[in-house]
Formats: structure tokens, sequence, C-alpha cells
């Protein structure tokens, strides 16, 4: 979605001089999501497939092409890496940050998360209220069951506490939300 992006961008700014190859990471945070349609399943591919297009007409070198590919690839798989568990984290390389600046959004204000949950919601709103709050309330759900939610040093100080507090807060309200209409069609049917 555009919000990640606006917050990787942003975040690409804050750390620049942390990246050991920045230009993988700008590349990275404009083609994970150049492909984005709510309905598909394959947007992640789509995208890759965009950017190796693009790279193959710019000449680009196989190692950036490579990490890039590394990169879109851990957004479709839930962004985690064994560094998502290491209570000290010792390798924050540039695929760390990376993921961190795409997840940003989850440490943000509760306002601004609670605005940026809204969007979500309109994004899949071609997805019954019921089968959305079960949907999103298990990828949240995958959040809360990791030790942390960002594998950055830096986000893990400026941002953790904030993630995981909305995300719980998301993940309670979507379990209550989905109780009440699962109680309603079950009155319904009565």
């Amino acid at each position: 979605s555009g919000i990640n992006a606006e917050y990787g961008i942003l975040n690409f700014k804050h750390f620049y001089q942390e990246l050991t190859f920045p230009r993988t990471i700008l590349f990275a945070i404009f083609f994970h999501d150049y492909i984005y349609d709510p309905k598909a399943h394959d947007n992640e591919e789509q995208s890759i497939a965009s950017f190796r297009s693009c790279a193959a007409d710019l000449n680009l070198d196989t190692d950036l092409v490579d990490s890039v590919v590394e990169m879109i690839s851990l957004t479709s798989s839930g962004h985690y890496t064994e560094e998502h568990d290491a209570e000290k984290p010792t390798r924050c390389r540039d695929i760390h940050y990376f993921l961190d600046f795409d997840l940003a959004i989850l440490g943000a204000n509760p306002v601004e998360y609670t605005l940026y949950a809204r969007r979500i919601r309109k994004e899949y709103i071609h997805v019954e209220e019921k089968e959305f709050c079960v949907r999103r309330a298990a990828i949240m759900k995958k959040f809360l069951e990791r030790k942390f939610v960002f594998a950055t040093r830096e986000f893990r100080q400026f941002a953790e506490e904030n993630a995981k507090r909305n995300v719980q807060s998301e993940y309670e309200m979507l379990r209550n939300r989905a109780d009440q209409l699962a109680h309603t069609c079950h009155k319904a049917d009565q």
C-alpha cells in the first residue's frame, strides 16, 4: 500500500547513513508495491517481474537485482528474518532496515495507526467484514507471537513499544468484531 511507501521513504532519509547499499533499498521501496491490487494474491511476484524488466533495461548489477528481489520476497512472507528473534540485533543489514521501514507504520502513534487501519479496511472493502476481521486478526497475531516486531536496534528503541500496543489493540478489536458478527449470524440462523 502507498502508506508503507511513504514511511519507507521518510525512514530511508532518516537512516541513510546506516545503509550499506542505499540504492538497493530505494529500488526495493519503490518496487515492492509497484503492482498493488488488494484483490490479487501475487502482487509481490508481479512487482518482482516489473523490477526485473526495469533492471534489465537499466543493465543493473546482478547482485543488486538479487538483493532487491530478496527484499521484496520477504514482504510477502511475513517480514521475518532471524534478527526478529535476536535479543540484541547483531547483523542489521540493509534488508533489516528495509523490512523495518515497511513496517514502521505499526509503531506510529495510536491516532495515526487507527487512520492507517481504517485505510487498510477501505482497501479491502470487497472482503466481507467477518472474513476481513478473521484474516487481519491472524496477521496481527503473527506479529504478536514474535519476540520483536522490528529487526533493527533503532526501530526497537523508538517504535517497538507502540507497535506491540497498536497491533494488540487492533487484534483485540478485530477478534471482538468477528465474534460479534459470528454471534449475529448465529442468531439470524435460529
